[in-house]
Order: C-alpha cells, then sequence, then structure tokens
C-alpha cells in the first residue's frame, strides 16, 4: 500500500448506461445555464444520443462518466428549424456505417450531403 487512497480507483465500474444523471450534474446544469439553453426535451435527446454512443465504451467509475457526460453537454447544440442534421436521420443518431467505407469517408459523405441542404440564403 502505498499510503494514499484514491476514491476513484477504489469506485465500483459501471457502464455508461447505467450512469444517472444526479443532484450534482442537475446543479451543473443550472449553473451553468445548460438547462435554460437547450430546454428538457433537447437535453433528454442529448442524453441519449450520449448514452447510445457510449453504450460500447468499457466500464469506468461514475465521476469519469459524468464529467464526460458534462463536456458532452456542453458542446450540445439547440436544435434548429433549417440547420442541417449532419447525421442525416431524424433524432441525430448516427447511421450505420456504409459497408466499404472507411469513418473518414462516411464523415465527408455526411458533411457533403449537409452542404446539399438548401438554408434559403442560396
Amino acid at each position: 500500500m502505498n499510503g494514499k487512497s484514491s476514491s476513484s480507483s477504489s469506485a465500483p465500474l459501471i457502464s455508461a448506461t447505467e450512469w444517472q444523471i444526479d443532484d450534482d450534474a442537475r446543479a451543473w446544469l443550472q449553473h451553468h445555464g445548460h438547462l435554460d439553453r437547450l430546454g428538457e426535451h433537447a437535453l433528454q435527446a442529448a442524453d441519449e444520443k450520449w448514452r447510445t454512443y457510449r453504450a460500447a465504451w468499457a466500464p469506468r467509475n461514475a465521476a469519469a462518466w459524468g464529467a464526460d457526460w458534462r463536456a458532452w453537454i456542453a458542446r450540445e447544440h439547440t436544435p434548429t428549424p433549417g440547420r442541417p442534421n449532419l447525421y442525416a436521420l431524424p433524432g441525430g443518431t448516427p447511421a450505420p456505417p456504409t459497408p466499404g467505407m472507411t469513418r473518414t469517408e462516411a464523415h465527408t459523405a455526411a458533411l457533403l450531403a449537409a452542404l446539399d441542404e438548401p438554408t434559403g440564403t442560396e
């Protein structure tokens, strides 16, 4: 034993889908204005996207998932009418990979598809 105790190393490992939004996460949302900025519906959608994306990741402790989730929410945008959905599917869930395409090629195709959508400023 090295004389130091680390609560994070002894914390149980859980999957992203098991992680729960706790009082600290709610307070963070309020304090930083993310709940007002996104609204409850968009926050729930962002949470679902995060859980879907992180579902395949290896288990971590709750503090690590909480930090990752806060970073995700801080980057999330409120859906706006007319703004292209880069995933090109309702709800913003990523499309399954196209067989024969690399991840880079799939991202490029999605970006090009978004550029082809009319913005009303043409």
